[in-house]
């Protein structure tokens, strides 16, 4: 609640200013859309804190055991006491933390930059040039910074001067920095792979326990994408792709509900909790409200982009299913067993019900708090392939 009332009343007073400075009396008329435009949800604050703090503790987790691989393989410490120490301090390993946290910084800096949402707009070639670019300005100015360049002296005169305090590039410095780059290659490998299986099946195909087939109880929910098919038809194949990405991109709220997103299906996809995360804070419920909430306050983006405001559907059930990973030429990680076909078939239910919301009786049982929710059971069904009826429970916020 204390975030919800920061967050509105900030953006309002935001709002009264930018209309108290304006001498257009049309954005008198127009508060309203101005104000859902600019409207920030404390759980999009969340998700973009969230990724940020985690970005940061990447960041510097990976650059400390790299700069510490880099000590290890060559026997330099020199080059970190004299060249890089920021601190003037005798301890390298303090010299190193404070270095990565620096380093850190400044390439979360550069990952907002070249966000998804931002890349999108620009020819693929020059945003990978650019960020090529911005990696050895990174480099450039920390050599600077460490050097303690009189930067105040920079003037058209004294631009010599910060050359004067730059170390000489000599063998070990140019072996460095070939090596900061191609870490600075790495560790973009390394967030995409992340991002491809998950941070969960990450941690798990590193540790090699992706290797061998194992079972887990888990939570599965489909979201789709209501008409999607005449959606399409409209807006054809360009402006639709739009369209899924913008929605995958609000998806991400799940994010703060400890939903991990297993696929993309087309216009919708497939989000999986373990069975304690999952049920806390009946966090599965609440993250498919909070997307369909952040998908109504954006309605007047999406009415005036693509004309129209897309709504979704969803089924969930819960049960036991194996891991393992696939594939010989291209891998990935996959979940087997009937869960995920009950699950599918459950959300496919959604339209013969005219209902959004589906969840099965099993995992109806498991639900502890139940007064935020309202839940009708829908009788015993018999889902499309399978042979035994199961409950349907259809699953309502209360207001």
């Amino acid at each position: 609640m204390g975030a919800n009332w920061i967050s509105a009343h900030f953006v309002n007073a935001f709002l009264d200013y930018i209309i108290q400075k304006s001498d257009n009396k049309k954005h008198n008329t127009n508060r309203e859309l101005l104000s859902s435009h600019y409207m920030l949800s404390s759980e999009k604050i969340e998700i973009r804190f969230n990724k940020l703090l985690r970005n940061f503790f990447f960041h510097i987790l990976f650059w400390y055991l790299s700069f510490l691989f880099y000590s290890f393989l060559t026997g330099e410490h020199q080059i970190f006491k004299v060249y890089l120490n920021l601190l003037e301090v005798e301890n390298v390993y303090i010299v190193i933390l404070f270095l990565s946290i620096w380093i850190s910084i400044l390439f979360s800096f550069i990952d907002i930059l070249f966000s998804d949402r931002i890349v999108r707009f620009f020819p693929r070639r020059f945003m990978i040039f650019l960020k090529s670019l911005l990696y050895f300005a990174t480099a450039f100015l920390l050599i600077l910074i460490a050097s303690k360049s009189p930067l105040t002296k920079f003037t058209e005169k004294g631009h010599t001067e910060i050359l004067k305090h730059l170390p000489e590039m000599d063998i070990v410095f140019i072996r460095f920095l070939a090596y900061f780059y191609l870490s600075g290659f790495f560790i973009n490998f390394f967030k995409g792979v992340i991002k491809k299986v998950g941070r969960g099946n990450f941690r798990n195909w590193i540790l090699g326990m992706m290797n061998k087939p194992r079972e887990e109880e888990r939570i599965f929910m489909f979201i789709d994408m209501k008409s999607s098919t005449s959606i399409a038809e409209k807006l054809e194949h360009k402006k639709f792709s739009h369209l899924v990405q913008d929605v995958f991109n609000d998806l991400s709220i799940v994010d703060n509900y400890y939903g991990e997103i297993y696929q993309y299906l087309g216009d919708g996809a497939i989000i999986s909790w373990n069975i304690k995360r999952g049920i806390k804070y009946n966090n599965f419920l609440n993250s498919f409200y909070a997307f369909t909430h952040v998908i109504n306050k954006r309605h007047r983006y999406y009415q005036r982009k693509y004309g129209v405001i897309p709504r979704f559907k969803a089924g969930a059930h819960v049960g036991k299913v194996m891991v393992l990973q696939v594939g010989q030429i291209r891998r990935d990680i996959s979940y087997n067993g009937d869960t995920l076909n009950t699950a599918a078939r459950i959300e496919s239910l959604c339209n013969e019900l005219k209902q959004n919301f589906l969840i099965s009786g099993d995992l109806h049982n498991l639900i502890k708090e139940k007064s935020d929710f309202s839940f009708k059971n829908i009788e015993s069904t018999k889902l499309k392939g399978k042979r035994k009826a199961i409950d349907i429970f259809q699953v309502r916020k209360k207001k």
